[in-house]
């Protein structure tokens, strides 16, 4: 089972998206701030980090440039969990190696895909040429 690494300095929103991603069936750590989950991302390696960008003591993108420095932690998909949307922002992150970006407010379904999204194809059991197919637990997805 995947394990993805939630991290956000405010407690009610950790709480929601704990409960969410874990009945989306995944396992969950979760990390109050940047310096809490670089932490927890070097300890436990997760599949995928979703990360808050402005948090205290360390805030998300001061967090990606530490893990993208570490060999054990450069290749894990970062989803950027934002109520920023300007270009700039989304610029610096993107440089950083963040893999996609989950607006605020966001949808369960837009959580689910984003997670889905980010996890290599060898979490679903697939072999690692099976980029593209659907874990099979999972529906198809619906044209929007």
């Amino acid at each position: 089972m995947a394990l993805v690494l939630v991290v956000d300095d405010e407690p009610d929103l950790l709480a929601l998206l704990l409960d969410q991603v874990s009945s989306l069936g995944y396992d969950v750590v979760a990390a109050r701030d940047g310096t809490e989950g670089l932490r927890v991302a070097m300890d436990r390696r997760p599949d995928v980090i979703l990360t808050d960008v402005i948090m205290p003591y360390m805030d998300g993108p001061a967090m990606l440039e530490r893990l993208r420095s570490s060999p054990d932690t450069r290749e894990i998909p970062v989803i950027a969990l934002t109520a920023l949307t300007d270009r700039r922002t989304r610029s610096r992150l993107s440089q950083l190696g963040v893999r996609s970006f989950l607006p605020k407010p966001y949808s369960m379904r837009e959580l689910g895909e984003r997670i889905r999204e980010a996890l290599p194809p060898s979490i679903w059991g697939e072999p690692a040429t099976g980029a593209g197919k659907r874990p099979p637990s999972l529906p198809p997805r619906t044209r929007r």
